[in-house]
């Protein structure tokens, strides 16, 4: 075992940054153990965290680095947050853009996800997995093609793995953010004319911080609160996807 208390543990990939590092420090200040799961190291010196350093590009690393995880035994969630988006228009795309943004936005959730649901199982823990998609997995974005299509594909694993655990009584939802302040939309934030068109879109006529999904992400964490609730998508977006025309 990685910690020596009898906390309950969540496990967060790309922790180190945007989203995901407001999610851990959330969750360390609630109490959690939490495990960060990412290739960039943040200091944190507090005795409930623990940082495995991990390319989420290699299936053969997952695997390995994970394996340390096994003997927790009160790991009671996952958030798959990490994330990644290359920007081009659909006929000059590379290739190896799009599989690194899948491979990163899609097939390592999954394989987190299957990891982390046998100890899950083997430890008999009613777990939570939390998947953070995208408005962009519900309404194309330009010049987005592989972002696109792997936040799509998120929010149907998230569907596919609620249907195959639930018999294991392990609950897995997704959370789709809107435009959020955070690095990963640093490109558009930066260009003045693009945050003035994306913000004008968006009912509530500004971008989210990146705080404001913590509160969504605990709810349905505890199985006290959302216990009848799996295969499920909350969308956080200012209304941008409930705006006609």
């Amino acid at each position: 075992m990685i910690f020596k208390n009898s906390k309950s543990t969540v496990i967060i990939t790309g922790g180190s940054s945007g989203i995901g590092s407001n999610l851990l420090n959330f969750f360390l200040n609630k109490g959690f153990n939490v495990v960060n799961i990412d290739k960039k190291k943040v200091k944190n010196f507090k005795k409930n965290y623990k940082f495995i350093n991990c390319d989420l590009l290699k299936t053969n690393m997952i695997k390995k680095k994970l394996s340390i995880l096994k003997k927790e035994k009160k790991i009671i969630g996952l958030v798959n947050c990490a994330g990644t988006t290359l920007s081009e228009e659909s006929i000059k795309y590379k290739i190896k853009d799009w599989n690194k943004t899948l491979s990163i936005n899609l097939t390592a959730p999954f394989y987190i996800s299957q990891i982390i649901s046998r100890f899950m199982l083997k430890n008999k823990t009613k777990g939570s997995i939390i998947n953070i998609a995208s408005i962009s997995g519900k309404i194309a974005m330009p010049n987005n093609p592989a972002y696109n299509a792997s936040k799509a594909g998120l929010l149907n694993l998230t569907k596919s793995l609620a249907v195959d655990l639930a018999k294991y009584k392990i609950r897995v939802n997704s959370i789709s953010p809107g435009y959020t302040i955070t690095s990963l939309n640093s490109k558009s934030w930066n260009d003045k004319k693009l945050r003035s068109i994306r913000t004008k879109k968006t009912l509530l006529k500004r971008w989210a911080s990146p705080d404001e999904y913590n509160e969504a992400a605990l709810f349905l964490l505890d199985n006290s609160r959302s216990s009848y609730m799996t295969g499920s998508n909350i969308t956080i977006d200012g209304g941008w996807t409930s705006k006609g025309i």
